[in-house]
């Protein structure tokens, strides 16, 4: 292009000169008049030539502008070529890069893209369509696509894209579909296949981008199957299962359920789950769901229990129904299983009709096969000989154990049935555990074993049925006189927490392996049935303590640790007040047992420790390693109420522990009490840098003083305790009345009297009268301060007090002034401010 440039400039340079050169004389115009009479030959001749002169100058211009013309119209010819040119190249270059572009693109994508034109034939196939379809581009390429087809496909294929070409009607182009591709081994696969109608060089091509989808088609198969198979057994099942929502509506409503209750799963799905409920559940179900929503105390949720239902013709059944709870889509949804239980319910009044039946039958002649013994080996009919009596002897022993197998049976049914009678009154429980120890300690003498009742028991009482307590307490220390070694103790203890009442029974035998934990309540279950047959038993005595505990409204249950001991507890609820002849005892719930971590690497120790804890009514979990101890915290650290720590652990130091706990919000307030070979070492160490430790108990331990510790670290929080001084007696009493539930109230009427207590006991508050017989209240004050953890001081009197005497205590009230309620609201302000 320069040199085109350069070369135009030179020939227009050469056309400007020549035209300098033309116009370089000047031409004068003339007026040519060939009238004048003065004009000569000479003048004419010249006029003449100097026409000749512009004809010649007028035919110069003309070429000039013939070839400056010219010269323009070569330079726009020039131009054009060049741009058209430099299009074409820009265009090339362009199209090489989009090309490598769209080539690189198309090599690297993982989903196969393949061309074909209007006959199907094959114009270019992707590597990753070489990889799905296993063909290489060569043996693809120039081909019908329908190789790629399975049958029916690839017989329709060509009359399908002859019918779009011809109509326009299309199934997958521009749409999408799920279709079959063929592999060159002859597998088929699933595929997504999109089709796109393309113009290339005036041709109509149409590219097709395939993505292999196996795994997800395998995966959501296995899905269908597995719902499928979920499904056949939700249908089949023999049970009826049903969902419903936090409401109560009915969400499902299984095939089973609809023959258990009578209904189709359309007149149930929908509505209140209480349609399926006699009285007087239907009423109180929507508010016990309402209650656990918001409390997530259960009575049924996750526990399981006898229940009745309601069938669609009105009649009442009874069923087993257990109920879970799950999340799905962020909602709470219950399912309940239920069970038809019926028919086993007439089967057990059968077989209780049956065991009575044959108990009664037995009994009687066996009584009078015993009684005959008795009095042939009393010698009442005459003298035996030895031989005679030995034989007689042993008839008679297994005549006792027959009647004590029948007895138990017959028992076990008439509880099972309710048809035993109970007659529950109060009862005091250190009365009641003495006369069991009288009446069982003959029969521990046997085997060399004494019973004893440990110091510290509280006096109390319990609602109950004499002598059914006494048969637990019989078969409890029977069991554990056998199972004794010989010189051993068997320890009775009784501890008052959290509103329950728990008595413990703990010998030192070879304990209870903790694999029969499930069986041992069970009916005819021994767990050493060798060692049990050699000392007697039938192998319910167990299951029927069981049962008199549960009808007591109370829980019982063991811990047992191999050559330590076994430890049983039976918990019932604390008689506080009276109850009605013929009422039941409240059921106690877990709520009432609260637990304490014991966290010890020594087994043998630990089993001793939840043995001593145990029978101050506290449960216990045992942790080996800090590790295990902050698993335990953070599943069901809200159970524990303090825990016990040894210095030496497996895995961590206790007091590296300790300060771990210290740091979680979660466990920075659990009261930990140290008991440790290192206790005292360790305490000294830190001088007071550990925190939130209650006590530091030696091994070997102080049981009396762990036992103390532990009640006051994790037990009940006490009632405050309130010294009204006070000289009017109605007076006390109205305040008395008033804080009946809220405190520990003491009384004192005078100064000397007051002082005396105050030096005797601990107090969080004085409520003081100024006035008293034997001098001025206010002179309690110097006494009150003298006091180590001095009590909060409200003054409650009907003289004034100086403003520099009202700075010293918390509060002042003037009777005349003052009702019952605002002395009420001052006194409630200041303990609750401890």
């Amino acid at each position: 292009m320069k040199q085109i440039i350069i070369i135009h400039i030179l020939f227009l340079g050469s056309i400007l000169f020549s035209y300098n050169g033309f116009a370089s004389e000047p031409i004068n115009e003339q007026v040519l008049s060939f009238q004048s009479v003065n004009t000569t030959d000479t003048e004419i001749h010249k006029i003449i030539k100097n026409d000749q002169d512009k004809s010649a100058y007028l035919e110069s211009q003309n070429r000039f502008l013939i070839l400056f013309s010219l010269s323009l119209v070569i330079l726009l010819f020039f131009s054009l070529v060049y741009f058209f040119r430099f299009r074409r190249r820009v265009y090339q270059f362009t199209s090489s890069k989009d090309d490598a572009w769209h080539g690189t693109v198309l090599e690297k994508m993982v989903d196969g893209v393949i061309t074909i034109d209007e006959q199907g034939i094959i114009h270019s196939i992707n590597p990753a369509g070489e990889k799905i379809f296993g063909y290489r581009p060569e043996e693809v390429i120039g081909k019908n696509v329908k190789m790629l087809m399975p049958s029916p496909y690839q017989e329709e294929h060509d009359s399908y894209l002859h019918n779009y070409l011809h109509s326009g009607h299309a199934r997958i182009i521009g749409i999408g579909r799920e279709v079959e591709g063929r592999r060159k081994d002859g597998s088929t696969f699933p595929m997504d296949l999109a089709v796109s109608e393309i113009r290339f060089k005036d041709q109509r091509m149409f590219s097709g981008m395939v993505r292999d989808i196996s795994d997800r088609v395998n995966a959501e198969k296995a899905q269908q199957d597995s719902t499928n198979r979920l499904q056949a057994v939700l249908d089949n099942v023999v049970d009826g299962i049903i969902t419903i929502n936090s409401k109560g509506i009915v969400q499902s409503f299984n095939p089973s359920a609809e023959t258990i209750f009578g209904y189709s799963k359309d007149e149930v799905i929908g509505r209140n789950i209480n349609m399926l409920m006699p009285s007087p559940y239907q009423e109180e179900h929507d508010g016990y769901l309402e209650s656990y929503q918001k409390t997530g105390k259960a009575h049924i949720i996750g526990i399981g229990r006898e229940v009745e239902g309601l069938r669609k013709d009105g009649s009442i059944f009874p069923m087993d129904l257990a109920v879970s709870t799950m999340i799905i889509d962020n909602e709470t949804v219950y399912s309940g299983i239920v069970r038809d239980i019926t028919e086993r319910k007439q089967m057990e009044r059968m077989k209780n009709e049956f065991i009575s039946t044959v108990s009664h039958e037995l009994r009687t002649p066996l009584t009078s096969i015993r009684g005959s013994l008795g009095l042939v080996m009393a010698e009442a009919v005459g003298k035996l000989p030895e031989q005679v009596k030995d034989m007689l002897t042993i008839t008679a022993n297994n005549t006792e154990r027959l009647l004590l197998l029948i007895n138990d049976i017959l028992d076990i049914q008439k509880i099972e049935s309710g048809m035993m009678a109970f007659r529950f009154h109060s009862l005091p429980l250190k009365s009641f555990l003495e006369q069991a120890i009288q009446n069982n300690q003959s029969y521990a003498d046997q085997y060399g074993v004494k019973f004893i009742l440990k110091p510290g028991m509280e006096e109390c009482r319990v609602y109950a049925d004499t002598d059914r307590l006494m048969q637990v307490m019989n078969n409890l220390m029977s069991n554990a006189a056998k199972f004794s070694p010989r010189g051993e103790t068997v320890e009775l203890h009784v501890a008052r927490h959290d509103g329950a009442i728990r008595i413990t029974v703990s010998d030192h035998g070879s304990g209870i392996p903790d694999d029969f934990r499930d069986k041992l309540f069970e009916k005819f279950t021994q767990y050493d049935s060798t060692d049990t047959r050699k000392k007697g038993g039938t192998g319910l005595g167990l299951s029927i303590t069981r049962l008199i505990i549960e009808k007591h409204g109370g829980r019982i249950d063991y811990f047992s640790k191999p050559q330590v001991g076994t430890t049983f507890y039976f918990e019932l609820p604390e008689l506080i007040s009276e109850i009605k002849p013929g009422e039941l005892p409240i059921e106690l719930t877990d709520e009432h047992t609260p637990c304490i971590l014991i966290v010890e690497d020594d087994p043998d120790v630990a089993a001793i420790l939840q043995r001593m804890l145990a029978e101050s009514g506290f449960n216990s979990d045992i942790a080996y390693t800090a590790s295990e101890a902050r698993r335990l915290l953070r599943e069901k650290g809200e159970y524990y109420k303090a825990m016990t720590l040894d210095i030496i652990l497996p895995d961590e130091d206790g007091i590296d522990l300790l300060t771990s706990l210290r740091q979680d919000p979660e466990t920075e307030d659990l009261p930990v009490i140290v008991v440790s070979i290192k206790a005292d070492e360790t305490r000294r160490e830190l001088n007071g840098g550990a925190v939130g430790i209650v006590d530091w108990i030696n091994k070997p331990i102080d049981e009396v003083r762990l036992k103390h510790i532990v009640r006051h670290a994790a037990g009940p929080k006490p009632l405050p305790r309130i010294l009204h001084v006070e000289d009017e007696q109605d007076i006390h009493q109205v305040v008395s009345k008033m804080l009946q539930n809220d405190c520990d109230l003491a009384w004192a009427s005078t100064v000397s009297a007051s002082k005396e207590i105050l030096n005797q006991e601990e107090f969080d508050m004085v409520l003081l009268d100024i006035s008293l017989p034997d001098g001025s209240g206010l002179d309690l004050l110097e006494t009150i301060e003298r006091r180590v953890k001095p009590p909060r001081v409200v003054i409650f009197s009907a003289q004034n007090v100086e403003p520099e005497i009202a700075k010293q205590v918390n509060g002042v009230l003037l009777k005349s002034h003052t009702t019952n309620d605002e002395l009420l609201e001052t006194i409630t302000a200041t303990i609750d401010d401890l």
